[in-house]
């Protein structure tokens, strides 16, 4: 059994009168809907469901009442309250207090206070104030309870899938059934009972065991702009439309909830922006006037964009399971202060199953880079290091930005626990542009950080287990650090006139020496290590 959630609570053990507040319509189906399908068809059952935002004659108001009929319950009463106006209402509590008088519930269902949303935890604060008779249960929508009831809601399922696809104006900007499906399953992981494939949770402030918790909700809530965990994630995009939606709907599915989303869009060709903006509204999109920015630039234009403590750095392609925030969060917060980065175990196309499942790969150190496609960095640390460095364009940034937050003190700690999966094959790939610039910057990142006598063994370790080494140890997994080079030599072998693109690399290199130089900054740390492992 998991901690977090104590043993499932039968339904019949509940009032069946229940007053269900949501903030929005939709928010009571995916928090509660398997509930309220239970209780709805109990003895003595009566469910009322109360949206405080919308209007009586909307679209949303006639969606919600074809997902009631999925549900069986009454049709919901809408206050027609201004949707996102929630928290300035002053007289919030005396509205729910008089909802309250008129039905006379033995059950009040609300979101949970700890909610992102300033709505919903809104609502949660104000319910907790105007309920003083009924008994009072907070659910989740956006944001994971931090411990609560379970009910098994596995039956009701299929009738919650329907009511949920009810909303047809929300699916458009975000994949209801699969966050929902993503959050109801996530909680039966670890339940005994195999039979248990949805559930849903509740926190109760009155209970002896949970009531502390409880009390505090609110309090909670009051800080959550200051939250210490809250994420921004971070996309750099180019001509990768179905990807990034991809991508955007597996971001909100995540059972911890992003608190903002930010996508950098490199003046693409395809319809990247016109799909973002139509089916993602709430994302940030930056839309850059060109397409010649480079990698590097556009990150650092999304991390200015946030305004969290953390940022989790997305590759365009990829797709993180529902838990890949919840777990990178959970396991950043045991650690110090100076543990800037966690860099989560990439699963990619022709990733050799070797390398996939060497020592080296699965277990937790402290690293001499990280991996750029699917890492959670705290803010501060990035923007003390200075981001990224735009003169490398793209590929190799990560180490040399490793290099300067190992000079600050900071770490980097490779967490193989959560997996990120990259839709970009494994290791260098073909082309003059990937060959060009990984040689290229690999130096320049030397130059700038590695000390004087690993700097001088650099030619020798490049030729023979670099350009030299021969694919079948790559494929053995004996390569472990060097994602960056892994395949480098096959590359050169393979591309037209590689030789010669890493001739013109090594022009570069000696044409950047100057500026190479001037930061110069030899890394002291115990974790640093030459690309070359």
């Amino acid at each position: 059994m998991n901690d977090r959630f104590p043993p499932l609570i039968d339904p019949a053990d509940l009032p069946a009168r229940v007053l269900c507040l949501a903030p929005h319509p939709d928010d009571e189906v995916l928090g509660c809907g398997g509930l309220l399908s239970i209780l709805a068809v109990a003895p003595d059952g009566d469910v009322r469901v109360v949206v405080l935002t919308g209007k009586q004659g909307g679209k949303r108001a006639e969606e919600s009442r074809r997902a009631s009929e999925e549900l069986g319950y009454d049709d919901p009463r809408f206050l027609g309250l201004e949707d996102g106006g929630l928290e300035a209402l002053e007289d919030l509590r005396d509205r729910i207090a008089r909802e309250l008088a008129d039905f006379e519930p033995g059950l009040v269902l609300a979101p949970s206070p700890t909610e992102f949303h300033p709505d919903h935890a809104a609502v949660g604060r104000a319910a907790m104030a105007a309920c003083r008779g009924p008994r009072l249960l907070f659910y989740g929508i956006n944001a994971p309870l931090p411990v609560g009831l379970l009910v098994d809601t596995t039956k009701q399922w299929e009738k919650k899938r329907a009511a949920l696809r009810c909303f047809e104006s929300q699916i458009a900007g975000q994949d209801l059934v699969g966050k929902a499906e993503a959050g109801d399953r996530a909680r039966t992981i670890n339940l005994d009972d195999p039979r248990i494939f949805f559930a849903e949770a509740f926190v109760d402030p009155s209970d002896e065991r949970t009531g502390a918790l409880g009390r505090e909700l609110a309090a909670l809530a009051a800080e959550r702009a200051e939250d210490e965990l809250a994420a921004t994630a971070v996309i750099s995009t180019w001509n990768k439309a179905a990807d990034v939606c991809e991508n955007l709907a597996a971001l909100r599915r995540q059972t911890r909830p992003f608190a903002a989303i930010v996508v950098v869009d490199n003046a693409s060709g395809d319809d990247t922006v016109e799909r973002v903006s139509r089916e993602f509204p709430g994302v940030e999109l930056v839309v850059m006037p060109h397409s010649a920015y480079g990698a590097c630039e556009t990150f650092n234009i999304g991390f200015a964009c946030a305004r969290t403590p953390l940022i989790a750095i997305l590759d365009d392609d990829v797709v993180l399971p529902p838990e890949w925030l919840e777990k990178a969060v959970a396991r950043l917060a045991r650690e110090p202060e100076t543990t800037a980065v966690i860099s989560t175990k990439v699963v990619e196309p022709e990733m050799p199953e070797s390398y996939k499942s060497s020592e080296a790969v699965n277990r937790e150190r402290y690293m001499s880079t990280f991996r750029g496609c699917g890492s959670l960095v705290r803010t501060a640390a990035l923007r003390e290091a200075g981001g990224y460095d735009e003169r490398l364009f793209i590929f190799g940034n990560e180490r040399d930005l490793t290099c300067r937050l190992l000079n600050l003190g900071y770490r980097v700690l490779q967490y193989p626990e959560v997996e990120t999966f990259h839709k970009t094959p494994f290791g260098v790939h073909m082309g003059k542009r990937s060959l060009f610039y990984h040689a290229r910057n690999a130096w320049l990142t030397m130059l700038k950080h590695a000390p004087l006598p690993d700097l001088l063994r650099m030619p020798w370790l490049v030729l023979t287990r670099v350009l030299l080494r021969r694919s079948a140890s790559e494929k053995a997994g004996e390569v472990s650090d060097a994602t960056g080079t892994i395949g480098i030599g096959r590359a050169v072998r393979q591309t037209p006139g590689g030789w010669w693109v890493v001739v013109r690399a090594a022009f570069s290199v000696l044409a950047n020496l100057p500026y190479c130089l001037r930061h110069r900054a030899p890394c002291r740390s115990e974790d640093f290590e030459l690309p070359l492992k």
